[in-house]
């Protein structure tokens, strides 16, 4: 990148000197505005030595770039120190962890805030979490499978550790915090499940409803004499899943697609504040922007400093005549386009197969039973007195 361009200036010059001297400037010179007799011009700074080897009158206006920034920076010193070191602190103080406190006293409790201090960093003064709050409660429960239920909560700067001994869940406690069930979102036939929290009510190869309770969040579903004691489901249940898919394909299709082409806008960015470095000259006619912030990272913090790029990606029209054959390639490839983007992993298509096709004057129609491997369950919370 020419370094000239980082240190720009808008200065004011009567028309008269503008048009003696411009074919000495460099080619960035632009001229911003007009008033009176005089213009305003936005060039490089290295090209005030130009006016001043020919004596020619100018006023700086302001300057902008790199310049402006330190001038700012200059100016604001104190503030900007103090903001960053603000900001730092808060974000250390978001990770940070002052203490750790239990629901009940167990005999494991010791061991328990010992495997959770293996998720913490020592930074001077403070003790942060930098761990997964999900992976640490899955460490627990494998670790300590002996509780009927162990969670950890971050609340705040305080660790909340919920422990339930089978000996006090139904005396104390009926529920722990988020607690629901997970129910079939299709039909289909259950192939294979993994359920981390709770208990799974289907079998292997087992026809199911939509809507139909798959996991139970209730620990204590087979035991009818006792109060129930509700926990978050969490898991998978894959199924064997078949649906009909209708996909209409016009015979003229216009279709909106990127060229390729691309210009890129560079913007610096300092708490909140934004200067352009590089600007755009000219757009397309038709695009899309999409925006990129870059920020300074420190020991996992992001700091509000850093590079912002705007991306304007040039669009055009294409038009598609489809015969037969290429609507019925079309339309199977929608279908799996459609599904891929929406799959997770291990979910996947078994067949597409057509049963039905027509037309018209301005369309080709479709039906397609398509045959599916997909996790068919969803959370529901649950109503205790359900």
């Amino acid at each position: 990148m020419n370094k000239e361009r980082l240190f720009k200036v808008i200065i004011k010059l009567s028309i008269n000197d503008f048009l003696k001297i411009h074919q000495r400037f460099s080619d960035e010179i632009k001229i911003v505005n007009k008033k009176g007799n005089d213009y305003y011009l936005k060039l490089n700074e290295s090209d005030l030595v130009v006016l001043d080897n020919y004596d020619i009158p100018y006023e700086i206006i302001n300057y902008q770039g790199v310049k402006l920034l330190l001038t700012s920076i200059k100016r604001h010193l104190s503030i900007i120190i103090g903001l960053f070191i603000l900001i730092v602190f808060l974000y250390i103080q978001t990770f940070s962890v002052r203490a750790i406190r239990f629901s009940s006293e167990t005999k494991d409790n010791e061991r328990i805030e010992k495997l959770i201090r293996k998720y913490f960093k020592d930074y001077y003064i403070f003790e942060v979490f930098s761990g997964n709050i999900q992976e640490l409660n899955y460490e627990l429960r494998k670790e300590f499978s002996h509780f009927e239920w162990i969670s950890v909560d971050k609340k705040g700067t305080v660790l909340y550790v919920k422990v339930l001994e089978p000996s006090i869940i139904n005396k104390q406690i009926q529920t722990v915090e988020g607690y629901g069930d997970l129910i079939a979102k299709k039909d289909g036939i259950i192939k294979m499940y993994q359920i981390r929290h709770g208990l799974p009510l289907v079998t292997y190869n087992q026809f199911v409803r939509k809507g139909e309770l798959l996991v139970t969040g209730n620990l204590r579903y087979n035991y009818h004499d006792e109060s129930a004691f509700y926990v978050p489901s969490e898991g998978v249940v894959y199924a064997e899943v078949w649906e009909t898919v209708n996909v209409t394909v016009p015979k003229q299709l216009i279709e909106t697609s990127y060229t390729g082409r691309i210009k890129t806008k560079k913007v610096l960015y300092l708490f909140g504040f934004q200067i352009t470095i590089k600007e755009v000259d000219s757009l397309y006619e038709k695009y899309d922007t999409e925006e990129k912030l870059d920020v300074i990272s420190v020991m996992k913090y992001k700091i509000p400093i850093g590079w912002k790029k705007i991306h304007y990606l040039e669009k055009s029209d294409i038009i598609s005549i489809y015969d037969e054959d290429t609507s019925l390639t079309y339309a199977e490839s929608k279908i799996r386009h459609d599904l891929l983007s929406k799959f997770k992993e291990g979910e996947k298509i078994l067949t597409i197969n057509l049963v039905k096709q027509s037309e018209d004057e301005e369309n080709y129609y479709y039906t397609f039973f398509v045959q599916t491997y997909e996790d068919i369950a969803i959370f529901q919370r649950r109503s205790v007195n359900e």
